[in-house]
């Protein structure tokens, strides 16, 4: 019996067609069951940092747990700068508490309400119904401060929803003085301290430590909005010089950063090494860093011969 190979691939072909098309059509089917709309929105944390520096950075939360009202428990997120809060589908507001953790063991609670619009449509009968949430809003917040960047709640969203703006204040009045000892006789290679005091602080700063040659220690030292100096006295034992002096010179504004409170700032203008009331050291202190700032290790090195 003879073959029509003609035939044969045409029909083969014909049912090769058919794949694809079908094929073609229910990948088609499936893809258009694909939605951009999520009730998820997007939660970003930053930390606005009041001091002279960069002044905003995405703050990194070390523990964070969501519960939203009429939930049983809440949902732990673990350490993240953006979080992911569900909207209740069935209602136009959600109220949300989220937990912080802002040291070992200790939470902070915020509330926040937002308030949206839920638009629904048929997406087909295949697919079944698709809602889209928009026009997001805060209701209420206890947060520092907190933006709307992007109302529509999208999966595409390519900035969050709401940033929420937390507040770190770094500035302080306290000086940080470091006494380096570099005695000129060589013999004499550690200096005993019997304590460090000012003017100012009515307890020592520092008592009964010692200072081996080459070697340093840093002293905190508070000041005051009612005064421009601060006078740091360190009382030796059984050396020559008995007491150096340490007369410090500063200033004090405010300073603040946008949805932040106003802070104190304090600047080291300059300072200075006595050896006895009439005698100035040489070298002078060098001020290192000007700004008092939590973050700063040393604002001016004094040296001790």
């Amino acid at each position: 019996m003879k073959h029509n190979v003609f035939l044969y691939v045409k029909n083969h072909f014909g049912v090769l067609f058919a794949l694809i098309f079908f094929g073609l059509a229910a990948c088609e089917e499936e893809a258009s069951c694909v939605t951009d709309n999520t009730n998820i929105v997007t939660l970003q944390f930053i930390k606005l940092i009041n001091n002279e520096g960069g002044n905003s950075e995405e703050d990194f939360q070390d523990s964070v747990i969501v519960a939203a009202e009429g939930t049983i428990a809440g949902i732990p997120i673990g350490g993240a700068s953006r979080i992911g809060l569900p909207l209740d589908p069935a209602n136009n507001t959600t109220t949300f508490y989220v937990f912080r953790q802002v040291e070992e063991g200790v939470f902070r609670v915020d509330t926040l309400v937002l308030n949206y619009r839920r638009e629904q449509s048929l997406i087909s009968p295949e697919c079944g119904p698709d809602q889209h949430f928009f026009d997001l809003d805060t209701a209420l917040s206890t947060f520092d401060s907190i933006r709307v960047r992007n109302p529509e709640v999208l999966i595409s969203n390519s900035t969050p929803n709401l940033q929420v703006f937390t507040c770190r204040y770094e500035l302080t009045n306290v000086m940080r003085l470091q006494f380096t000892y570099q005695p000129e006789d060589t013999t004499k290679d550690t200096l005993f301290i019997k304590r460090v005091y000012s003017n100012i602080s009515k307890e020592d700063l520092l008592q009964d430590t010692t200072i081996a040659d080459g070697d340093d220690i840093t002293v905190s030292v508070p000041v005051t909005r009612n005064d421009s100096q601060v006078q740091v006295f360190l009382e030796t034992a059984d050396a020559v010089p008995a007491t150096y002096q340490v007369q410090a010179y500063y200033r004090q504004d405010t300073f603040q950063v946008a949805d932040c409170l106003p802070q104190d700032r304090y600047r080291l203008d300059s300072a200075q090494l006595w050896i006895n009331p009439d005698s100035l050291a040489d070298p002078a202190p060098e001020v290192t860093s000007t700004t008092f700032n939590i973050n700063t290790a040393v604002n001016a090195e004094v040296t001790i011969k």
